[in-house]
């Protein structure tokens, strides 16, 4: 059964018999196929989010688009590309770059007061930062305090909710103010140096678009520490818009092949945590589950695993639950997916092999 963009099958409720994890018998299941008789529901599995392993050459980039496909016929999708390999029909494609006009800005604001706001956005990026471009104190703590001057300067205040409202300020505002610091601060001086790169690719000063139906954010001209500062800031504006939107049905779900170049992304455990609560799902796919933190792991229900390198059998099959035989007699295509408690073993309809306009 495959489906396409004219016709949308029916969300049926899923049905998981209680079938040991080596007992590996495909349940008659309905929703957006993965292959064979196996298919994910998003309204009747225990969270929305989900979670593939697979080595070079598994399939794994076929099985993500496939499931974004369809998953797109169902609610919103948004794509963090960083290959440039995710391209769907009917998609918005907004090529970040030096040339483009699309930009992301990473100081937009979380507007919750509980949980936003000016200082908590600056923190948030000090510490992104330091941890991306590996900064010292002395550079974070003055990069902390650079963020919170550049959203004083827009009339931003943490006490004042409607100020929040405001445009934000961008990285011009940032590169601004250390140039303005660099002569009489060394210290502000070194991180000008240390940004420059950033500030001399300019995506971080364009206008930022809007995310549509069916989004995809092309990363992959950009070197790795900015797809890093990037992929995080588009991940935690979604969270942010979501939880001001109110608990929800599944609105949007976020896919993003090689998680590995967010790294622990702390906006990505914060959506794993809650963003079922919000409408808000999230897919990843990596070639090793150490690339994927803890957290994300732990509160994905549907995991797939595909054929892996023979160094990663023995960390694969102790994270999923699978036996190391199980995997390593796994075919290209070939994926072991696990709802919960509940294992079966599949034949991944891949992406090229979907019916698409």
């Amino acid at each position: 059964m495959t489906f396409s963009p004219s016709k949308r099958p029916p969300i049926n409720r899923l049905h998981h018999p209680q079938t040991p994890s080596n007992v590996l018998s495909p349940p008659k299941q309905e929703g957006v196929l993965i292959g064979g008789q196996i298919y994910w529901n998003p309204a009747t599995v225990a969270n929305p989010h989900g979670c593939i392993i697979g080595g070079s050459g598994a399939g794994k980039t076929q099985t993500l688009k496939a499931i974004a496909w369809e998953v797109s016929k169902l609610a919103q999708v948004a794509i963090i590309d960083f290959h440039g390999d995710q391209e769907l029909p009917g998609e918005t494609c907004y090529n970040v770059n030096m040339k483009s006009n699309a930009g992301i800005n990473p100081m937009r604001l979380n507007l919750d007061q509980e949980g936003g706001g000016p200082n908590l956005r600056a923190i948030e990026l000090a510490m992104l930062f330091k941890k991306t471009l590996t900064l010292g104190a002395n550079q974070e703590a003055k990069l902390l305090d650079c963020f919170k001057h550049c959203y004083f300067r827009r009339g931003i205040s943490q006490e004042s909710h409607e100020s929040w409202l405001k445009v934000p300020p961008n990285f011009s505002d940032l590169e601004n103010l250390l140039e303005e610091m660099a002569g009489e601060d060394k210290e502000a001086e070194k991180l000008r140096l240390k940004l420059s790169t950033i500030f001399e690719y300019g995506i971080f000063n364009k206008t930022q678009p809007i995310n549509q139906t069916l989004t995809r954010w092309n990363l992959s001209k950009l070197p790795p520490q900015l797809q890093a500062i990037a992929g995080d800031a588009l991940a935690s504006q979604l969270m942010s818009h979501h939880r001001l939107l109110g608990e929800s049905t599944l609105r949007t779900v976020l896919f993003i092949d090689e998680a590995k170049e967010l790294g622990h992304s702390k906006a990505l455990d914060r959506i794993a945590a809650d963003g079922r609560k919000y409408g808000l799902g999230l897919w990843v796919a990596s070639q090793s589950s150490r690339h994927i933190s803890k957290d994300v792991l732990t509160n994905t229900f549907t995991k797939l695993v595909l054929p892996v390198d023979s160094s990663e059998l023995p960390v694969t099959a102790r994270t999923f639950r699978f036996s190391e035989e199980a995997i390593a007699n796994l075919n290209p295509l070939e994926s072991l997916v696990r709802f919960g408690k509940n294992a079966n073993k599949v034949n991944i309809v891949p992406f090229y092999q979907r019916n698409t306009p």
